[in-house]
């Protein structure tokens, strides 16, 4: 079994902050994706602010969507909800229709408009991945049943949450599931809004066409839309990103690769069609190859990698396009 490089571990190790000095182009970026519903369908864009919280759209006149700044969540517990377990959630669209509403819309259901809440609504504390506490805005009634009925075929238990910035704290490594596990080489503001981890998730065109050249039967509809990134170079090598250590996109946004992307049961369904994989593919193949190796694998888990998550350094605005750089150091 082969195991990724292990590159991010030792640099991390180094504790050099400073973005380097030169450059190499590795190739473009030709997907750019926001996710504005954790679990929820990704919204293709060709140009967006890189936040420190996460990609804004930079469309004029409407409200800003911004990288899974909307929960779904338990009413009961605060737990958070996703497609790992309600796998159609990929189905569901958010479209900013006014300054400060969006639509949500999904297949057998009528679309419904949503106001972005405000410091009047109530807020709900959530818990994420290790009983991270985490708060969210509510969104009233009306979307709260239509989540129930999409989700749940039910009429209570789901509701929806939003990272007000003017009530929502900055999350902190601390409480984060891999800081429990003794990894803590990051920073509080790599941290995303309702994201696993961190804001950025960037993976190479070329390691997703070899996955999928690997993956037995008539799985060649395997895309990079199935790894929920933000960021897709083309031109690079296979897995070439698992040893990039800084990345620039076009002539000034720099970001960190802090560690690699571990891979879960998400990557089995479609995002067209909302349905698991019946093979547990492309995981099932990714387990074979992409595995952690022993030193660091009680840290990151047992899960295979895929990509890298990446923390901001200089914010800036990335396009479709853009050269795409890493440190010649």
């Amino acid at each position: 079994m082969d195991c990724i490089v292990n590159y991010w571990w030792w640099r991390q190790r180094k504790g050099d902050q400073k973005p380097p000095s030169r450059w190499r182009r590795v190739g473009e970026l030709a997907e750019l994706t926001v996710f504005p519903l954790k679990s929820g369908r990704g919204v293709r864009l060709e140009e967006a602010d890189c936040t420190e919280i996460g990609l804004r759209t930079r469309e004029e006149g409407v409200f800003q969507l911004r990288d899974r700044f909307f929960l779904a969540y338990d009413e009961r517990n605060g737990e958070f909800k996703t497609a790992r377990t309600f796998p159609k959630m990929v189905l569901i669209t958010v479209t900013a229709k006014s300054a400060s509403s969006v639509m949500f819309e999904a297949p057998g259901m009528p679309p419904i408009l949503v106001d972005i809440p405000d410091q009047s609504r109530p807020v709900a504390a959530c818990k994420m991945w290790a009983n991270e506490r985490i708060l969210a805005a509510d969104c009233g009634d009306e979307v709260a049943l239509w989540l129930s009925r999409y989700i749940l075929d039910s009429d209570k238990n789901i509701r929806l949450g939003y990272y007000l910035t003017t009530v929502v704290s900055r999350r902190k490594v601390v409480n984060t599931a891999i800081s429990k596990r003794g990894y803590s080489q990051f920073r509080d503001k790599d941290l995303g809004a309702y994201s696993d981890l961190s804001g950025y998730m960037m993976m190479a065109e070329s390691s997703v066409v070899d996955l999928a050249a690997r993956v037995e039967g008539d799985k060649k509809y395997i895309s990079a839309s199935r790894f929920r990134g933000n960021f897709v170079v083309r031109g690079s090598n296979p897995y070439e990103e698992d040893t990039w250590d800084w990345v620039k996109i076009g002539d000034s946004t720099i970001f960190r690769n802090f560690k690699p992307c571990t891979r879960c049961i998400l990557t089995t369904v479609d995002p067209e069609t909302g349905v698991l994989d019946p093979d547990k593919e492309p995981l099932r193949t990714l387990e074979t190859y992409r595995q952690l190796d022993e030193a660091i694998s009680p840290v990151m888990g047992q899960s295979p990698a895929l990509g890298i998550n990446l923390g901001l350094y200089t914010p800036g605005i990335v396009k479709v396009g853009d050269a795409v750089y890493v440190n010649c150091d």
